[in-house]
Order: C-alpha cells, then structure tokens, then sequence
C-alpha cells in the first residue's frame, strides 16, 4: 500500500506518496533516513491522514472492519474490530 505523506518543513509543505520519498542511511549510526524529495531535508516527512481529501498528521490507527486506518485526531473512527 502506498500511503500518504508529506514534508512537514514549514518552508516546504511537500504531499505525495510513501514510495516518492527519499530513503538513506545515516552515516552516524547505520539507521535508515527519509528524505522529502522536494526540499531534501531528513526526517521531516511524516505520513498523513488516509481520510479523502485530508493532510493532517497521523495521530492514530484503528482497527476496522475494512482495515486499519490511520487518521488524524479529526476524522478517527471508532473501533469497529475486538
């Protein structure tokens, strides 16, 4: 599944898709960095609300009867799987 993200570098405001973003490794210690493929700064991009339409920060996820959503703190639904 590619999901939403976007660049939260207040000078950028970057949205596209999980597989756009650019992925490195840190030369400090080995782990993996996204890039935002528009302003190329590391570890600003975070992945958004998968509501239609919407591009605020994930707050969430929530099992449902059609899947797991991960949804800002406005459009969470209420757990529909036990």
């Amino acid at each position: 599944m590619n999901r939403k993200v976007k660049c939260n570098e207040y000078r950028c405001n970057w949205n596209g898709i999980e597989s756009d973003v650019l992925m490195g490794i840190n030369p400090f210690d080995f782990s993996s960095v996204w890039g935002c493929p528009k302003c190329k700064e590391i570890n600003t991009v975070v992945f958004a609300c998968d509501e239609l339409g919407c591009w605020g920060d994930v707050s969430s996820g929530t099992p449902t009867e059609s899947g797991y959503r991960h949804t800002c703190r406005l459009h969470k639904p209420k757990s529909e799987v036990d």
